[in-house]
């Protein structure tokens, strides 16, 4: 008799075990959700974790310098950023947070992560606030005043659409090893034209530059793997013909 009462009470555990189980995969699939998000550059697909009712969205305009966050769709505060220098733009694009951490005072103690697959890019505060609000210095990054950058972190959620736009970017020429939007906005055309056949992934590979390579012969440009401004254009020019096919 004892024996079966405590294959009873075991069998119960578990049940207990699996209930608990199957609440927590229902309140998981409210909240993580694939992500379908659309760029200038095309649409990117990720697995996020999603606040299907955050009423934020952040909008950053790098030409201002300047973070807007809308709440219900009206301005809810405006900050001012810094961006990515020349030579290590900021993803330009929409993106989702994906990841939230109190980091360092080097970060200003406050770290948000976007889901851009080329590398590990944020929002995060500084200890050299001088350029905020004047000048795009930093390796890639948002950049904000420490105390704003922990003021967002207290109510931005994860899943959050962050949109960044940067309308006056210098042109830079791309080869092999770099990486960023503009590589992205390259391969997506390539792709669309039949020369890159791979991930689009904003990082100048081999394969981009073979892919660059074959359209500036067919053009009749230098053959370099380099996009230059003269290859940047016509492949731009093409691109855009492509979509209205």
């Amino acid at each position: 008799m004892l024996v079966l009462d405590k294959i009873k009470m075991k069998a119960l555990v578990s049940l207990l075990q699996l209930g608990i189980l199957l609440i927590f995969i229902l309140l998981l699939k409210n909240t993580v959700q694939k992500v379908n998000f659309y760029s200038d550059y095309g649409e990117f697909e990720v697995n996020s974790f999603i606040s299907e009712k955050s009423p934020y969205r952040i909008h950053i305009n790098l030409d201002e310098q300047k973070m807007y966050v809308f709440k219900n769709n009206e301005i809810h505060k405006i900050y001012l950023v810094s961006g990515g220098k020349n030579k290590s733009p900021s993803p330009t694009g929409e993106w989702v947070i994906i990841e939230k951490e109190k980091w360092g005072d080097g970060f200003g103690g406050a770290w948000i992560g976007l889901n851009v697959p080329w590398g590990k890019y944020g929002i995060h505060g500084t200890r050299q606030p001088w350029a905020i609000g004047k000048e795009n210095v930093s390796g890639g990054c948002i950049r904000m005043n420490s105390e704003d950058a922990k003021d967002l972190y207290q109510y931005i959620p994860h899943g959050t659409k962050v949109t960044i736009v940067f309308e006056n970017q210098p042109f830079r020429n791309l080869k092999d090893g770099d990486f960023g939007s503009d590589v992205y906005k390259v391969q997506i055309a390539l792709k669309k034209l039949g020369y890159f056949h791979n991930w689009c992934n904003g990082k100048f590979s081999t394969e981009t530059k073979k892919a660059v390579y074959r359209f500036q012969t067919d053009v009749k440009l230098a053959q370099t793997g380099i996009v230059n401004i003269s290859t940047w254009e016509k492949l731009m020019k093409q691109y855009e013909e492509s979509l209205l096919e």
